[in-house]
């Protein structure tokens, strides 16, 4: 098979065709992707909705402070130069509000380094001044700050608490009211009046770090001049929690304020700067001190080492005296034994038979009666008798029953030995590093008393001089106290949506500009106008009613459908394009295998056959015939190959239709070489034959683009067909239709776009001279424009 390789580049129409804007390409390019179009905007608008639904909300509250600066240079009458010192006055203090020294007073007294949170279905939700619970902590181990402790509500008065501890989770059940104490930290936790002992949610808490605290504040606060020449600054603080940005904001106007109150004490700030170390210093070695006594206290679990040393001493004696008689009682067992050993009476005091346990004092017995009724017999008996061998397997099974009791016993004593050798070296350890403890411990005892009264003496110094500094007043006013927001700043729901909707409208557009652009396939009969040399002779509507498996006759189920009133204005065109009297041969081509040349040249047929003509369709194809298809028939042995070998006659291989006056031919068995049977006059004189025979005689060649078979058809027939499928063929396709057009041996070159949108107003309806679109509705424009955008959805 001989195979004619697809034109790769575009035609030479085609940049004219990129360099306009084609309307009708555009329109399908939309259609087809309306879907796409409304998922983009519907994703990114559900997605922005998403973000504003399960992003939490910023409350942002607000004051005005107006300062106050006295300044020498009013006396002389400088304003110029007062203006610019209050400008830098301003933009001092708004650094001063704005800096880490300032903003850790307002975290200190914020008192908010525990928050209380309240897990949601997505989110988490702070509980301020109303959380059910009230945390209580001190920390040992700073790893712990900044993390979360998960807190459910059991029965009663219980509750779980969770944490991470070294990548593991560490879940324990405690009860209110009770203190937590670890390595790494000490908890209290407490209920309060917004306990619900049926609030099954999930709650935890942090407990934040000073400098967590202060790093919060920084990024949250905002401080700028509100007006310059009133010389008012705004404070504002965003958080999550409307009332803590309230209350904050409050707290930061307060403290500001009593800052200024200090510049004017600033010797007194000194004093109290230096009491405050000192205060902290004497705090940290209380709290080293009291980390001593509890240390001291949870390891030797005493706080009276006189009481616990003579304690050890009577623990000491009492475990000597138990151990002499551990003792004695191994050396009374190691008697028996002996005895037993050596087969002879057993002699024990009746006081050593009470101690001993019940089993073995029992067994003891035994084997001494048995002993003595042994003795007894032998009076009666000799060695070699029957009752004599009787009592010695019973002695001997006494025997060995008591030598497991006196052995298991004795290990029993020995275990109990070293318990109390272990308990009184240990004691004795004690006792030897008691007198060193005791030493420490009251020198530490005396040393934190001496703090204590220090701690007491400076915090009475400073109590002194704040009174001295609570008579400072200040000139700085706060015209707007701090805000509750009524309504969060972020997110901005209604711009964020927006947003969101245009972002999709953006990426759809850009979309549809895309595949616009890479559309690279004929959509419409404007578009293949533009790209061939050869006259349209119209457009075939896809057969939508049904899914066709295969080729079919579709115009005898609906005569009166839009296919089949394209296919009449097709059969009219072509009296124009051959006026000539007399029978007339059609061949009906196509680039590659599936653009419908073989349905178009079936119907047309039938088309032509019920204005009264004879015609007969024939099917060239003999490599991949379909006629036979169309009509319903299976494939037969005489057909066109069998035709042109000579196998059988014209008569013979001729097939008639449902339709009157329509008939075919078959291409036959598929034979080795089709093109040179082509060749052969045989085909002249088949062609002869069938224009005596009929009207019209349609021939079903092989695709010319693919293989020859169908250009050595196409040069016997009178009109040239060349079908180019919608939304199929690729506009690449046109050069092979324009190249034959150029070669000159086929003037009546024509072409049909097939399988169109039947929509109206696009494809083929779309008001061509030769169109059929009388059945479309003639109502106003604004009906039709109705009808377009109700066909895209």
């Amino acid at each position: 098979m001989e195979n004619n390789s697809l034109p790769q580049n575009p035609t030479g129409t085609e940049k004219d065709f990129f360099e306009s804007f084609d309307i009708e390409r555009f329109w399908y390019v939309l259609k087809s992707s309306k879907f796409w179009l409304i998922g983009f905007v519907l994703l990114t608008t559900s997605l922005a909705y998403v973000y504003v639904r399960y992003t939490k909300p910023v409350y942002n509250s607000e004051s005005i402070i107006k300062l106050d600066f006295e300044s020498e240079a009013n006396v002389l009458g400088l304003v110029e130069v007062v203006n610019t010192q209050e400008r830098n006055e301003i933009s001092g203090e708004i650094e001063l509000i704005k800096s880490k020294l300032f903003l850790s007073r307002v975290a200190d007294a914020a008192k908010m380094d525990v928050s209380y949170h309240v897990y949601g279905r997505y989110l988490t939700d702070e509980r301020y001044r109303n959380s059910p619970f009230i945390v209580s902590y001190k920390i040992h181990n700073s790893s712990y700050y900044n993390r979360p402790f998960d807190i459910e509500f059991g029965a009663e008065d219980s509750f779980s608490l969770s944490y991470m501890n070294q990548g593991e989770e560490v879940k324990e059940i405690f009860n209110f009211d009770e203190e937590i104490k670890t390595k790494d930290f000490n908890l209290l936790i407490q209920r309060t009046e917004y306990f619900d002992p049926e609030d099954d949610n999930k709650y935890f808490f942090v407990i934040s770090s000073r400098d967590a605290l202060i790093n919060t504040l920084q990024q949250s606060i905002e401080i700028i001049p509100e007006n310059f020449n009133a010389k008012t600054i705004k404070v504002s603080y965003s958080d999550h929690n409307k009332y803590k940005a309230r209350d904050l904001v409050d707290l930061i106007d307060s403290l500001y304020l009593d800052y200024t109150k200090e510049v004017k004490n600033a010797a007194i700030e000194q004093k109290i700067e230096f009491l405050d170390e000192q205060i902290k210093s004497t705090e940290t070695k209380l709290s080293e001190y009291e980390d001593y006594f509890e240390e001291f206290t949870i390891e030797n679990r005493t706080m009276n080492l006189d009481e616990d040393l003579s304690r050890t001493i009577e623990q000491l004696a009492l475990l000597d005296s138990q151990r002499f008689s551990l003792r004695r009682s191994i050396n009374d067992l190691s008697v028996i034994q002996k005895q037993v050993n050596a087969k002879g009476a057993i002699a024990v005091n009746p006081l050593l038979l009470e101690q001993l346990p019940r089993s073995l004092a029992e067994a003891i017995t035994e084997y001494s009666d048995l002993q003595q009724e042994r003795e007894l017999k032998l009076a009666s008996y000799n060695e070699t008798s029957y009752i004599i061998e009787q009592l010695d397997v019973k002695l001997e099974k006494s025997k060995d029953i008591l030598g497991e009791l006196l052995e298991s016993y004795e290990q029993t004593l020995e275990d109990h030995m070293a318990q109390i050798d272990r308990r009184r070296n240990f004691l004795e350890n004690n006792l030897s590093q008691m007198p060193s403890m005791g030493t420490e411990y009251g020198k530490n005892r005396r040393f934190y008393e001496l703090q204590e009264e220090f701690m007491l003496s400076l915090q009475t110094s400073k109590m002194e001089l704040e009174i001295t500094r609570a008579g400072t007043v200040t000139r700085n006013v706060i015209l707007s106290p701090a805000s509750l927001p009524q309504a969060p700043i972020k997110p901005q729901k209604a711009l964020i949506i927006g947003a969101g909707f245009m972002v999709g409208f953006i990426i759809s557009i850009v979309y549809l500009l895309i595949r616009y652009l890479a559309h690279n396939k004929v959509a419409g009969v404007r578009e293949l106008e533009r790209l061939v040399k050869v006259p349209v002779l119209g457009a075939i509507p896809q057969y939508k009613k049904e899914s066709l498996d295969h080729t079919s006759l579709v115009v005898t189920k609906d005569s009166k459908s839009s296919l089949s009133e394209a296919l009449r204005t097709i059969r009219t065109n072509m009296d124009f394009i051959h006026p000539k009297p007399g029978s007339k041969t059609i061949s009906v081509t196509s680039t590659i295998s599936g653009e419908g040349k073989t349905f178009v040249a079936a119907n047309l047929g039938a088309i032509m056959a019920m204005t009264g003509q004879k015609v007969c369709v024939v099917d060239i194809d003999m490599r991949k015939p379909k006629v036979h298809l169309a009509f319903g028939v299976a494939s037969t042995q005489n057909g066109v190959s069998t035709i042109l070998s000579g196998k059988s006659s014209l008569k013979e291989s001729i097939q008639e239709s449902n339709i009157e006056g329509l008939s075919f031919i078959s291409a036959g068995p598929t034979p080795p070489n089709p093109s040179e049977l082509l060749l052969q006059n045989d085909f002249t004189q088949m062609l002869e034959d069938l224009r005596k025979a009929y009207d019209v005689v349609i021939l079903d060649t092989p695709p010319v683009g693919l293989v020859t078979d169908g250009r050595l058809v196409m040069k016997a027939c009178d009109i040239q067909v060349y079908i180019v499928r919608a939304d199929y063929s690729k506009r690449a396709f046109i050069k092979v239709l324009n190249d034959l057009k150029a070669t000159g041996q086929f003037p009546n070159m024509t072409t049909i776009l097939n399988a169109i949108d039947s929509t109206p107003g696009y494809g083929y309806g779309y008001g061509y001279g030769y169109g059929y679109g009388y059945y479309a509705d003639e109502g106003s424009k604004r009906k039709k424009v109705a009808s377009s955008l109700k066909n895209l959805f």
